[in-house]
């Protein structure tokens, strides 16, 4: 069945991310990893896959840019908020001696750069390839011409 095809696609490549994200070192508390949620849809003749993630994956993938608001106020309310929160757990994770304050700072006053010391960077672009895209049409091809030979035999009996 066709859905059997793409489900196991879509769960090789979730798998895939997931060792790729633990290869790279980015697991921190681990939410990304089980954030990833595999979908699909069909229309017509038309198939729709994918895998959905957290808000953050492209910040991961591509860098992140400053606080578009840079006044002191609003710094003071973002570092705040992500000093306490998600840094702070990403710090406790890591194993790091800095202060989650002082991380949220400079990621509010510069953002960050993909890649850093910390993140090499391919999070999903070393996964989501065109060989891994074209793997599945192949696979999809294969599919279809078994069901229309299947057909055209059937046919001709």
């Amino acid at each position: 069945m066709i859905q059997d095809v793409i489900d196991k696609w879509l769960k090789n490549t979730q798998d895939a991310l997931v060792e790729n994200y633990d290869a790279l070192g980015l697991r921190a508390s681990g939410r990304w990893a089980r954030s990833l949620t595999p979908y699909q849809s069909r229309e017509n003749n038309r198939f729709l896959v994918g895998i959905m993630g957290e808000k953050y994956t492209g910040a991961i993938e591509f860098g992140r840019r400053p606080n578009r608001n840079q006044s002191q106020e609003a710094l003071r309310k973002w570092v705040g908020w992500a000093g306490s929160t998600f840094l702070a757990d990403w710090v406790k994770a890591k194993g790091l001696r800095i202060s989650p304050y002082a991380v949220a700072w400079k990621i509010a006053r510069q953002g960050w750069r993909v890649p850093n010391n910390f993140n090499k960077g391919g999070l999903v672009s070393n996964v989501i390839t065109d060989k891994r895209i074209n793997e599945l049409i192949e696979e999809l091809r294969v599919f279809y011409l078994k069901e229309i030979r299947t057909d055209l035999v059937n046919t001709l009996k």
